[in-house]
């Protein structure tokens, strides 16, 4: 599995070179690039968590492997489980029945911009290499791949999965928490709010009971 995520990402590496080197006086943080560990392997759910951006990361756009590292020694937030988008990830996978530090993690935005969200002509250069994620779900076969992108990202995943459906669950807004049905993706997939927004909202307790109920084939 990380040899083949190796691969892709050299086979990605100028595309990557080409976003940071559009934009050469500003702070691309990137690319951020999976490295799941065996213990995602051995899950009977494996778990995929899709965010939006990184908030600081490392730049070391000529040396993949190292790129990769900082990905394996971050170990999917161990240490940073106070936080809103870690702590309600650990819950996730509490719900789903995996250990805890089990899941993969990924974002749809390879890099960030000043540790923060992309916009206006920076999200449009950024957003080129967003379909790598395609092959990152391909090699790491997730069962269950939920994305907190919350809805300010739905244009951006409907570029990447060509004819998306985002399919109502029961008494939800789609915009809070909805089924994604595409050929190239999970039977088990879905997008909600970011972490903060759904505890912001009072959705958490809700998702995480969805989440634990559900019955997976």
């Amino acid at each position: 599995m990380k040899e083949e995520l190796l691969k892709l990402y050299q086979d990605r590496q100028i595309n990557f070179k080409n976003v940071v080197g559009t934009f050469p006086g500003d702070d691309l943080a990137g690319p951020f690039l999976m490295s799941p560990d065996q213990h995602y392997r051995k899950q009977k759910k494996p778990l995929l968590i899709v965010g939006q951006e990184t908030n600081g990361w490392t730049y070391h756009i000529d040396e993949i492997q190292k790129q990769m590292d900082t990905y394996e020694e971050f170990e999917v937030g161990k240490g940073f489980d106070s936080t809103t988008f870690w702590n309600v990830t650990r819950k996730v996978e509490n719900a789903l029945g995996n250990e805890p530090h089990s899941c993969a993690w990924t974002n749809l935005s390879k890099f960030d911009l000043y540790g923060g969200k992309s916009y206006g002509k920076y999200e449009k250069v950024i957003s080129s290499v967003d379909k790598i994620l395609v092959d990152e779900i391909k090699i790491i076969n997730p069962k269950v791949c939920l994305f907190f992108t919350g809805p300010d990202f739905d244009l951006r995943l409907k570029k990447v999965f060509e004819g998306v459906k985002f399919e109502p669950i029961g008494n939800w807004n789609v915009k809070q928490f909805c089924r994604l049905i595409h050929p190239e993706l999970p039977e088990y997939s879905f997008r909600s709010y970011h972490p903060k927004s759904l505890r912001l909202r009072r959705l958490e307790n809700d998702l995480l009971d969805y989440l634990a109920k559900m019955e997976i084939n």
